[in-house]
């Protein structure tokens, strides 16, 4: 089966970091979840995710519960 490397921006308004990574961990690896900084008027907070996953769909929309996805980078392996 294909592996693909996921990078994107989560922004999240109100679930924590770790809730966020129990969702997603078991359906990839090498998952890293950075807060990028942020304005201090802007709400919400960004979130860099990468993970190498078999299925992209279930990690998209499992994240999408959680907020709003932006800048997605999707690298077949």
């Amino acid at each position: 089966m294909r592996k693909y490397f996921l990078e994107f921006i989560l922004d999240m308004q109100a679930a924590s970091i770790d809730t966020l990574k129990n969702s997603i961990i078991e359906f990839g690896e090498d998952l890293e979840i950075l807060q990028l900084p942020q304005d201090d008027a802007v709400k919400g907070r960004d979130f860099k995710i990468c993970i190498q996953t078999e299925d992209p769909t279930i990690i998209f929309d499992t994240c999408a519960q959680f907020g709003r996805l932006k800048s997605i980078k999707i690298d077949e392996k």
